[in-house]
């Protein structure tokens, strides 16, 4: 085992309060599990947590387009918000913005 790990891994939107933000945690224990986690959308840093947390109308200034509700879906499965059908765009819109804003 390398002096790398364990190591820790982020997620924004948790319960943890870090780096003045609420994130959730992860240990990887070593490069095979750093990976697993980083390919489900884990972060090394709590910046690119947050970064990569925003919903991508926010992340890309240049587009005037809102989110499409699948990337509303997706971002909220990331941050662990619960939704369903009956859940509006605009609802779930300001769900993720009060999760990524802590």
């Amino acid at each position: 085992m390398s002096d790398q790990f364990p190591k820790m891994l982020y997620k924004a939107g948790g319960a943890e309060e870090l780096h003045g933000g609420n994130f959730h945690t992860f240990i990887a224990q070593d490069e095979q599990d750093e990976a697993a986690a980083l390919a489900d959308g884990w972060h090394l840093t709590t910046p690119e947590a947050v970064e990569a947390s925003k919903p991508q109308a926010v992340a890309d200034e240049t587009s005037d387009e809102p989110p499409t509700r699948d990337e509303l879906e997706q971002k909220a499965k990331e941050l662990g918000i619960e939704f369903d059908g009956r859940t509006g765009d605009k609802t779930l819109a300001k769900k993720i913005a009060a999760a990524v804003a802590g």
